[in-house]
């Protein structure tokens, strides 16, 4: 129930997004959780390849407001990066970035590919790893 609610209170109420989150992937997908004192803080989910591009997607990811700016999301990003690794090795790492965080990804080896697109009314773009 609390990565709904995270999910809900960033995508849709901070970005003041409508779109279909609940998309069906979540039961096949692996997710990632930072917590404290019983609290969801920040948020990765992993959809296995095949689902949403040929290889593993990091995507939802999230850091509560509060939160932000003290690299809870690189160690998740990051964290989220190497279980790729170990559990589909030999292959790339997709993400479907929001565009303005392009230069965020790179830091992590990510790079563009293609064209800017709008997901949601937001511009994206696809990168690997």
């Amino acid at each position: 129930m609390q990565i709904y609610q995270l999910r809900q209170q960033v995508f849709m109420l901070e970005q003041e997004c409508l779109y279909a989150d609940i998309d069906g992937l979540d039961p096949s997908c692996w997710h990632l959780l930072g917590v404290e004192e019983e609290r969801l803080i920040s948020y990765l989910r992993i959809v296995p390849p095949g689902f949403h591009f040929d290889e593993p997607a990091l995507g939802r990811i999230i850091v509560t407001p509060e939160k932000r700016g003290n690299d809870i999301g690189s160690e998740l990003i990051r964290t989220g990066i190497q279980f790729c690794q170990n559990t589909y090795p030999n292959i790339g790492i997709s993400i479907e970035a929001q565009y303005h965080l392009k230069s965020y990804y790179e830091q992590f080896g990510f790079n563009a590919l293609g064209d800017i697109y709008e997901v949601d009314n937001i511009p994206h773009i696809k990168m690997k790893l």
